[in-house]
């Protein structure tokens, strides 16, 4: 198991690699400079973790988690203001709506949240933060089709392959703290497995001429 997880985690890097080669060659990393930071982000954690395993120690992880966690927020924030910029009263109406999703769900992370998670409650807490993250994406999404509001196709990608991606890493760090950390090598392949099928989703749209 831990050499099929390890195969995953080869294959999924190799998809950052050519997705980070489509944003710069088919110039798109502009529509979403926050998703270009978090696939930047995953890549050289990737090459890291691979190539030096045991300095991934749990204290790491919480890092990576964090700054994911603080793009997938940014990510919600920018897509608004550049979807619906150009739209006067639709902004308006946005940016209350988005505003409120923002501040409601930090509200609740911070106070829900410690400080200072330790590893082993980490399945307790991250659910919720990520949850919150989902639900600011999906605002966006769902906004985008009430006002019909033309996006280029690799920003509706984003939004396409992330928010699926996010209900199955939620489900999977569920699990882990219903089951215990005993379980994670089992659940981790799932999340790898959804975790490859965004990335090479993301490949294909970010070559895809648009």
């Amino acid at each position: 198991m831990q050499a099929f997880h390890r195969s995953l985690a080869v294959v999924g890097l190799l998809l950052l690699v050519a997705l980070f080669g489509g944003l710069l060659g088919r110039r798109k990393a502009s529509q979403c400079l926050t998703f270009s930071a978090y696939i930047t982000v995953a890549m050289v954690s990737g090459f890291l973790i691979l190539g030096f395993p045991r300095a991934y120690t749990p204290q790491a992880f919480m890092v990576k988690q964090g700054i994911y966690d603080a793009l997938l927020f940014g990510m919600a924030i920018e897509l608004s203001v550049k979807v619906f910029g150009a739209f006067k009263g639709v902004a308006d109406r946005v940016r209350v709506i988005l505003s409120v999703a923002v501040v409601a769900s930090t509200t609740i992370v911070f106070f829900l949240t410690p400080s200072e998670i330790p590893y082993s409650d980490l399945a307790r807490y991250q659910p919720g933060i990520t949850t919150a993250g989902i639900w600011c994406l999906a605002f966006v999404a769902l906004l985008i089709v009430w006002y019909q509001i033309p996006v280029p196709a690799f920003t509706r990608s984003i939004l396409l392959g992330y928010v699926p991606y996010l209900v199955v890493f939620v489900v999977c760090t569920d699990f882990i703290g219903r089951l215990g950390w005993g379980a994670i090598r089992e659940i981790n392949v799932a999340n790898a497995l959804a975790y490859d099928s965004v990335a090479g989703y993301w490949t294909y749209a970010a070559w895809r001429k648009d």
